[in-house]
């Protein structure tokens, strides 16, 4: 609703209280949920006194209806209807709907179907700001309930939940829109770890520890328990977002979720068409059980459709979102200022990657079983020439032990200890001070191996041997064929060093598995552990972490572990490429927040959040969806 501004005497008075209202709150009188702020601009001239009071026309600028929101923030008011169209390089997302797919359904996990919990939008950068949400993982001080309305952590097993009684399945056959209840949960559940496709699933000769409880135990249709067979700290996470619930019925009638037609959840869209190869449409649930938490009386989604166009090839994709084929996608760093360039009009986001580049050292032999020479190693690479020259600063200089987007535990680099911040520069004097330290006054040779399948990764051994080489360490590189390069690097076979981008960005990676924290029963150590990092102080740290419930004490707990990481150098980072996301203008309610969770699987579960600017794609493009 529009309403005229009313004039002002002075127009420099006019504007200086324009900019102060923009830059506070509106006073409110009484609680409302949003209130409307006029979206144009009135001037007028300032009479002298020798002019006679006369009736002046009003000019009148249209802008955006301004609303505030649930937190006081100023922003434009959502709008309902309009398409969002996204990429993916690959087919297999239209012939892999079955949300039991763990790995696999990535697409119809986040959209036609839900999870107990899901990032709290709330708390990120367009409300509290807590939370860049630039990852794909979701720490668990930031996750909320999506189907759980409530849960009590009893301890590291044990979880007493209870579900949102506003939760529904869509309404179509044969789930006919009823009421979402308990023991889909336990259904959903069993059918996850009873079937090979699943990352739940155990082999079929296993049989649950009789002395401990059920795991599942229901009290009411909306209150149960779930008790996990062995204490974790990721227990909390992977019931709340790695549990994807899934439709009984349609599985005793059609025998899987595979079939298109019969694509029935909780989530946000409903599966529409299906192009094998080609796309997938789906319609919004008009039915859905969230609303936006700036806007609380507006029910998610905001579009009418979502669609997924598969193109595999590199410049077809840039051409597609050049040409307004597509409205929102990632661009690899190397296509970043062709893109800018082309089209300065499209809004962009630097994301953090989904893995590290990183070289794993045989912590179990010299001259690597020396912590000096590790140290002296990641000292002589020049890594701010790596970040602002090989990547033009399109990358991030420190994504190991922890991502960034760990917030709780993470250490920026300016706030390291002044030995860890040596590191990560380029101090080749310390370097030598170091080997000769150790006992290696003229350095020593080395051979480090990296994948043929990785080229990047071959270029940058070539910049870090000539560094390497400046403080005496002749390290040769053997570039080996993929199968084989794996194959070494899981039985930990490599002579020396191996340059590898390792996944860690979900919780614990590289303290529990690559660097020595969890030893099983029989003192067998976690395939991961590629350096061989044997470390009392680890498993300590590990062992009084997985006893610990309150979840600061696990923060404090993993941030010292971070930092002792840091200093022992079993692994040297290496600047890694940053993510960029582009998306087009009229896509609103969107500032670059990359998941909902869960992590690994897709970032697609954004979108139910953004709205179209209907008008602003017409004057841009002629059209309206």
């Amino acid at each position: 609703m529009k309403r005229k501004a009313i004039w002002f005497l002075l127009s420099s008075l006019m504007v200086a209280a324009l900019v102060l209202s923009s830059c506070q709150p509106a006073a409110v009188e009484e609680k409302k949920t949003t209130e409307t702020v006029t979206g144009q601009v009135t001037e007028k001239g300032t009479p002298t006194v020798e002019e006679k009071e006369e009736t002046t026309a009003v000019v009148e600028e249209e802008g955006p209806e301004m609303v505030l929101d649930s937190m006081g923030h100023l922003k434009e008011k959502p709008q309902y209807g309009g398409t969002i169209t996204f990429i993916s390089a690959s087919g297999s997302p239209t012939q892999l709907l079955d949300p039991v797919n763990t790995t696999r359904s990535a697409v119809s996990q986040v959209n036609t179907y839900s999870q107990l919990g899901t990032a709290d939008w709330s708390r990120g950068p367009q409300g509290t700001g807590e939370n860049p949400f630039t990852s794909t993982y979701v720490a668990d001080p930031f996750i909320m309930g999506d189907l759980a309305e409530s849960w009590e952590i009893v301890d590291l097993a044990t979880m007493n939940i209870k579900l949102r009684e506003n939760v529904y399945w869509q309404n179509r056959p044969p789930m006919n829109g009823r009421q979402f209840v308990a023991s889909d949960v336990e259904y959903s559940y069993e059918r996850a770890r009873t079937d090979p496709r699943s990352t739940a699933y155990l082999a079929p000769d296993y049989v649950r520890d009789p002395t401990i409880p059920p795991f599942y135990t229901e009290h009411d249709k909306f209150n149960f328990t779930l008790v996990y067979e062995v204490p974790s700290t990721r227990m909390f996470h992977g019931i709340m977002q790695w549990m994807t619930m899934q439709p009984r019925e349609v599985v005793e009638l059609v025998g899987n979720c595979e079939d298109p037609n019969f694509q029935v959840g909780t989530g946000p869209w409903m599966l529409e068409d299906t192009v094998t190869d080609s796309s997938l449409t789906w319609s919004r649930n008009p039915n859905y059980h969230h609303f936006d938490p700036f806007f609380p009386e507006n029910r998610l989604p905001y579009a009418d459709k979502l669609q997924m166009i598969v193109i595999p090839d590199t410049a077809t994709q840039l051409a597609a979102l050049r040409t307004y084929k597509t409205d929102w996608q990632s661009v690899p760093s190397d296509k970043v200022v062709g893109m800018q360039k082309s089209n300065p009009e499209l809004n962009m986001v630097m994301l953090l990657p989904e893995n590290s580049a990183t070289i794993f050292t045989r912590t179990d032999i010299l001259p690597f079983s020396d912590k000096r020479v590790r140290q002296a190693v990641s000292m002589a690479i020049d890594q701010p020439a790596i970040l602002e020259d090989y990547y033009e600063g399109r990358a991030y200089l420190l994504t190991w032990p922890v991502m960034p987007s760990f917030a709780d535990h993470y250490t920026p680099l300016e706030e390291l200890p002044a030995n860890s911040q040596l590191l990560y520069g380029y101090n080749p004097e310390e370097a030598k001070a170091l080997l000769a330290e150790a006992g290696y006054p003229n350095g020593f040779a080395t051979d480090c191996q990296v994948s043929a399948a990785w080229p990047i990764g071959i270029e940058l051994m070539s910049l870090i041997q000539s560094w390497l080489a400046d403080v005496g360490i002749d390290m040769t590189i053997d570039v080996v064929e993929s199968t084989t390069f794996g194959n070494q690097l899981w039985v930990r076979s490599y002579p020396g060093m191996s340059f590898i981008t390792w996944g860690n960005n979900g919780i614990d990676d590289a303290f529990g598995w690559a660097n020595g924290g969890w030893v099983g029963e029989d003192g067998t150590r976690s395939v991961y552990a590629f350096g061989n990092v044997i470390d009392d102080v680890a498993q300590a740290r590990y062992e009084e972490l997985i006893v610990t419930v309150d979840q600061a004490e696990q923060s404090r707990i993993r941030k010292e572990q971070c930092l002792h990481e840091i200093d022992e150098c079993w692994e040297i980072p290496i600047p890694t490429a940053a993510i960029y996301r582009f998306w087009v203008p009229w896509m609103k309610g969107y500032v670059g927040e990359r998941s909902v969770g869960p992590e690994d699987v897709n970032d697609t579960g954004v979108l139910r959040y953004v709205w179209i600017d209907q008008d602003l794609k017409k004057e841009m493009t002629g059209q309206k969806d």
